[in-house]
């Protein structure tokens, strides 16, 4: 589901989501996400670009990834996302998880 590129001295690490992230995926996907995240703080990129289907609790878990980076001092950057999932973060007004072409900003 997810693959991880760690980061190098010129590249942010890097996570790919691959296939849906919904209510029945959502457990195996956060047990997987926290064996991930390292301990130092490194800039991220998340390529939801392999997204399939999402739904609101996949949402809730993309929230707690950006939240839990963001507190531990990492860059949060969202890189591509289908346009199905686009329309549902736009929908529930979530532009955090939206790519933008630049770090999404930490809320203090």
């Amino acid at each position: 589901m997810f693959t991880l590129a760690a980061a190098t001295a010129d590249t942010p690490a890097r996570l790919r989501l691959d296939g849906d992230l919904t209510i029945y995926e959502v457990r195996a996907a956060r047990e997987q996400l926290l064996a991930l995240l390292p301990a130092q703080p490194v800039p991220w990129q998340l390529d939801l670009g392999g997204l399939g289907e999402l739904d609101s609790a996949g949402v809730q878990l993309l929230l707690s990834l950006h939240k839990t980076l963001c507190a531990n001092g990492h860059e949060a950057e969202v890189i591509a996302l289908p346009g199905n999932a686009r329309a549902l973060l736009e929908l529930l007004r979530l532009p955090a998880l939206c790519p933008a072409g630049s770090p999404v900003p930490c809320e203090e």
